[in-house]
């Protein structure tokens, strides 16, 4: 018996073939599987159908393996899940699974479903990407670094700086992705079509078999509903800015003209034309993936524009940016946690890049400030005249600084000894004392706060995956249970 019925004639072939989603719906079997398990343990424990029935539907949902989501002829693995119980056991047991819900409802559970792993599985990846900065800092965080601003030498840093400042920015990541996990994680079942069923189908009871926190209060809001999906891709798509941001520093970092870091050979790749090419391919790959992940936030939103409530079939193409965005990510973030981790940075190309390059005079204008008593913008546009004069002259900005000049209208002594250490990449350093600031002697206390936060990140994370698992095993085994009290 065909489970679509007999109110139209069948679908022609290039039809189906052109609405039906069962491409992208084949990371859904084992979820469907669940939901049809959770449902009909529902719908026997609210004695809306018998023993007899339930134990059928059950036994043949456990022995459901990962070919039940392979099939042709079907619109999506929802009437192939449902066509195949009908095949096996024949409509007198298998025509229950769908009593009492919608393929609306069930859709909307299934892709809730994979995609709360996706966010737990980005998440965790991240977290991976945050230890790796972690150990970069530890390693040689305190290495004297330049800090660019417009790409322009603008002061020293440490390695330590830049580990901490992408570190806090992958963090933030996270704080979103478990802040939409809770959104993510109600379920639409027993929502139907759009407003609900007359069937008792204990919807608390399948959200809680499912391992869901709860059910979406408003039915049609349950099964229309995509907007987790925009949330998952935004929070995917902020995660890839960030990424693609450390991305460009490792690319121009490990050429010639920066020679700050070596990438390992197995994030490289050769040229199939000049022999000595060493080309950062994964990160550059990591790099182009973010506009990848862009693209699916905007194809969805296109897609979801306008859309009248309730159920729309659009719905179905948004589902496959969804897996492509939120893969894209992941695959990038592992990709990328991986290179930081292997990645070896160069002490002698960066101290040099720092000498000579006038990234300290802003300390030699607050000397002026201090010990002088000039305001901040004479200091400023006197420093400011010295560096052009060496700049001309080809002068050291030490030399010019030592003896007698002017600086705000009167004359300043500047002994070459006191020019040389204001001017002095790790003095400048160390007098830094604004919290959050480059000063190496912060770096210790700095890793060890951000190892604590990482450390209650991973628990959270690893919290989520937990009640998951028990729910599966709890609808699995009492499945199981009922499917064993009659006989076959």
């Amino acid at each position: 018996m065909d489970v679509r019925g007999r109110r139209l004639r069948k679908q022609s072939d290039d039809s189906l073939a052109f609405t039906s989603s069962l491409g992208s719906d084949r990371r859904l079997g084992k979820w469907v599987v669940l939901v049809n398990m959770a449902h009909m343990v529902s719908l026997f424990e609210e004695g809306e159908v018998d023993r007899a029935t339930a134990a059928r539907c059950l036994r043949f949902l456990e022995a459901a393996g990962p070919d039940i989501a392979e099939g042709p002829g079907a619109e999506d693995i929802h009437q192939l899940v449902e066509q195949k119980a009908v095949d096996a056991l024949g409509v007198k047991a298998a025509g229950f699974l769908n009593y009492g819900k919608s393929r609306n409802d069930q859709v909307a559970t299934a892709i809730r479903m994979e995609a709360r792993m996706d966010i737990i599985g980005l998440a965790g990846a991240l977290l991976e990407l945050q230890r790796a900065l972690l150990d970069v800092a530890r390693r040689d965080g305190k290495a004297v670094f330049p800090g660019y601003t417009h790409l322009q030498r603008a002061q020293p840093v440490t390695l330590a700086h830049y580990c901490f400042a992408h570190f806090d920015a992958f963090g933030r990541d996270v704080d979103r992705l478990l802040q939409l996990y809770e959104r993510v994680n109600l379920s639409p079942m027993g929502a139907a079509a759009l407003g609900g069923t007359s069937v008792r189908v204990g919807r608390a009871r399948v959200a809680e078999a499912l391992g869901f926190d709860g059910p979406v209060p408003n039915a049609m809001d349950a099964v229309s509903g995509r907007d987790f999906v925009v949330e998952s891709l935004s929070c995917a798509t902020m995660a890839m800015l960030d990424l693609s941001s450390l991305c460009e520093e490792l690319v121009l970092w490990s050429s010639k003209e920066f020679g700050f870091v070596e990438l390992a050979d197995e994030h490289s790749a050769s040229s199939s034309i000049m022999p000595q090419k060493k080309n950062p391919v994964a990160a550059e790959i990591a790099r182009a993936k973010a506009g990848s992940v862009i693209g699916s936030l905007t194809a969805v939103c296109a897609i979801l524009k306008s859309l009248p409530y309730s159920y729309n079939l659009d719905l179905q193409e948004a589902t496959p940016h969804l897996w492509r965005g939120l893969d894209d990510a992941t695959a990038s973030v592992e990709v990328v946690g991986s290179m930081v981790a292997r990645a070896r940075f160069s002490k002698g190309p960066v101290a040099e890049s720092i000498r000579g390059n006038f990234s300290t005079a802003t300390a030699l204008a607050n000397y002026l400030v201090e010990k002088e008593g000039v305001s901040f913008r004479e200091a400023h546009a006197s420093v400011g005249g010295l560096v052009a004069r060496s700049v001309k002259t080809g002068v050291p900005l030490e030399e010019l600084a030592s003896g007698t000049w002017e600086a705000g209208g009167r004359k300043v002594r500047v002994r070459r000894k006191t020019a040389t250490a204001v001017l002095d990449p790790a003095n400048f350093l160390s007098e830094i004392s604004s919290p959050g600031g480059a000063n190496p002697s912060a770096v210790a206390a700095e890793i060890q706060k951000r190892s604590e936060a990482l450390a209650a990140a991973e628990r959270s994370v690893s919290s989520l995956r937990t009640p998951l698992e028990a729910s599966e095993r709890r609808l699995r085994g009492r499945a199981r249970e009922m499917s064993k009290e009659v006989k076959r």
